[in-house]
């Protein structure tokens, strides 16, 4: 190849590799520069790293008004809303319990409203299988098995008519030497899942944080990271972690089929942390559905599930219904942040555009040799 042709090659492959570093780098980084997050994001946008707590707190949404019913609104089709709840109690004292009245307010609004309730079966066959759902539809979802469950959120969830499913820490149940909040027994979720509630994994006892390292200094959830061995003195290698977890899934599986009579395919992640690794697990373990605590709208496919966190003592029921009105347009739109990947791509792009600019100089200098040796004036010498 002539130096000319190498050397327009060679800008244009460093013009797109700087190019594709750009938008990989504003793609990994925008959530740590406001500025950046603002220009290409909107001031609302909101990427939570795979794994990364989300507010577990209802946050109000900037610009919501509540509206009037709609009884026969048409909000979204062909995609599920689920909810995400914990504790329900009549009068609050911690931050992630929901009042009564609000829930009762919520079912109430979302009845009133178009919503459609459907069950998790309907929302695996949706997901799996691409089978149609009603439009507007909603999945309701309580974690962490609290007895208030049966006392509080069950007549309500009776009383409306409105199916559920409820995530257990399975090794929690009728086990009142678990520190914590109260827990429910098999009594009352053998009662419950007669009257057509569905009961599914939250682990067998996984959910909590534990140390990573020597120091304790930056604790993760126990069933996404490879944890510190005290008695060893080093981290879970690889392998160690699925065995662990594996075992746990495997236990918290088995009880549910000896108490239930029935398959556990679905598992709702502790504080929403999930890895690869994780999913691989699970889909060995014949667990084809999850569910995180990232807000947004599910369609099919989306086997790794948003859930809009609906519980909480500030939660306003009309401005959350006002949010659910507009699903696609704030909701619709979410995905999980590849941070990491596109950290490797950018990575890749810039050794590429560093390589591509070295060979880049030393063409150019040997062009630009080239073109001043072809236009220094020779000298002829006549000899008579």
């Amino acid at each position: 190849m002539r130096l000319k042709a190498r050397f327009f090659a060679l800008s244009v492959v460093l013009v797109l590799s700087i190019a594709m570093f750009s938008l990989f780098f504003v793609q990994a980084y925008h959530s740590r520069f406001p500025y950046i997050q603002r220009t290409f994001y909107g001031a609302a946008g909101t990427a939570v790293v795979a794994g990364e707590h989300a507010n577990a707190d209802y946050s109000p949404y900037p610009g919501l008004k509540a509206g009037h019913a709609q009884p026969d609104g048409h909000f979204y089709r062909n995609r599920v809303i689920v909810l995400m709840y914990h504790d329900v109690s009549p009068d609050p004292t911690d931050v992630h319990s929901l009042s009564a009245s609000n829930f009762e307010r919520q079912l109430q609004l979302m009845k009133d409203n178009n919503f459609h309730w459907i069950t998790m079966s309907q929302y695996r066959d949706f997901i799996l299988r691409d089978r149609p759902v009603p439009e507007n539809a909603v999945l309701l979802t309580f974690d962490d098995g609290y007895a208030s469950f049966y006392k509080y959120a069950y007549p309500l969830l009776k009383r409306y008519g409105a199916p559920a499913a409820s995530f257990l820490i399975v090794g929690t149940i009728g086990n009142p030497k678990m520190p914590g909040v109260e827990k429910l027994n098999w009594d009352q979720v053998k009662e419950m899942h007669r009257s057509g509630i569905d009961f599914y994994s939250h682990t067998y006892n996984l959910h909590y944080y534990a140390p990573t390292d020597a120091r304790g200094k930056h604790p993760e959830p126990a069933l996404s990271s490879r944890l510190y061995l005290k008695e060893k003195g080093r981290r879970e290698t690889q392998s160690e972690y699925e065995k662990r977890v594996d075992a746990d899934l495997k236990q918290a599986n088995d009880v549910l089929k000896q108490e239930l009579g029935e398959d556990n395919r679905v598992l709702a992640f502790p504080y929403g942390a999930f890895s690869d690794p994780l999913l691989q697990i699970c889909r060995k373990r014949g667990i084809d559905v999850t569910l995180t605590v990232k807000s947004g709208l599910n369609k099919p496919g989306q086997t790794n599930g948003f859930r809009l966190n609906a519980g909480g003592m500030s939660n306003n029921p009309e401005l959350q219904l006002a949010l659910m009105k507009e699903a696609e347009k704030r909701l619709g739109h979410t995905h999980f942040d590849r941070s990491p990947t596109y950290k490797r791509y950018a990575i890749a792009s810039l050794t590429v555009a560093a390589a591509a600019f070295a060979a880049w100089i030393y063409v150019g200098f040997a062009l630009f040799r080239q073109r001043r040796a072809s236009s220094a004036p020779t000298n002829h010498h006549s000899h008579h």
